[in-house]
């Protein structure tokens, strides 16, 4: 496994894609490839991630990263 799997489903709007790649990069994280799709009005998008020495996540930190996802996209 190279790079850890973050999936992000939420509604479509403006900047949403802007939104979740700022906040991956504010917590360090690195995005090697994304695969972004949209299913009517939701948006389901797939993002290979890395440390920024480029390992894959550890569980603790890809269990933080999306808990704190999860809360940036609420606001």
């Amino acid at each position: 496994r190279r790079a850890t799997v973050i999936e992000v489903r939420a509604q479509d709007a403006p900047g949403l894609l802007f939104r979740v790649g700022r906040a991956l990069e504010t917590w360090g994280v690195r995005v090697r490839s994304a695969h972004v799709s949209t299913l009517g009005a939701n948006a389901v998008d797939a993002f290979y991630v890395t440390t920024g020495a480029g390992a894959p996540l550890s569980q603790d930190r890809a269990v933080s990263v999306a808990r704190a996802l999860e809360e940036t996209l609420r606001t």
